[in-house]
């Protein structure tokens, strides 16, 4: 099997490559085409930190340039994809710890702002803005920004009090096996 891996990887990391870089041209057309399309950018800038974080080093500055370049329109537009927000503070993350606070806070005021206009929205989001309010709260030195405040009050009657009503349970027997067998999920 290790023989047979040896001799494919080198083809399918050529073929990953080159797959990549058609959609990349694709992605560039298309937002040359469509412009003002700020859900086609995003997609675009997902594409591209997505791709930079599983990237070798000599394809990685291809998709930084193009995702900060997304980044920047989507950060002016309507769009909500906090997933854009959450990737590119995590490129930030440890580089320009201060701008990937900005763009954190950026993302949680964002979510904050469209949950005011729709109490609907809390669920759809919440994960993705829990994960940059985490981030947000380890760069953060003494203080919370009131944004982040904000997110916790919204949250805390929602998504914390759904996640404590349930409850998993391990069998003593199961407790060592790291394939999760074993745990049950009990609803109350």
């Amino acid at each position: 099997m290790n023989l047979l891996y040896s001799i494919a990887a080198p083809f399918l990391n050529f073929l990953k490559k080159l797959v990549h870089g058609v959609e990349l041209r694709k992605f560039k057309a298309a937002v040359h085409r469509n412009p003002q399309d700020h859900q086609l950018r995003a997609r675009f800038a997902k594409f591209c930190l997505k791709n930079y974080f599983q990237a070798t080093t000599s394809a990685k500055e291809v998709y930084v340039v193009e995702a900060v370049n997304q980044f920047e329109n989507i950060v002016r537009s309507e769009v909500l994809d906090l997933e854009v927000y959450y990737l590119m503070g995590k490129y930030y993350q440890g580089q320009d710890n201060k701008r990937a606070m900005e763009i954190y806070k950026g993302g949680i005021k964002r979510y904050n702002d469209f949950v005011s206009k729709s109490i609907e929205f809390r669920h759809d989001y919440v994960e993705m803005a829990f994960m940059m309010a985490i981030n947000l709260l380890s760069l953060e030195a003494n203080h919370a920004d009131p944004e982040l405040e904000k997110f916790f009050k919204n949250i805390r009657r929602t998504y914390l009090k759904n996640l404590l009503e349930h409850k998993v349970e391990f069998s003593p027997e199961i407790l060592g096996n790291a394939s999760g067998e074993g745990m049950r999920h009990i609803a109350n």
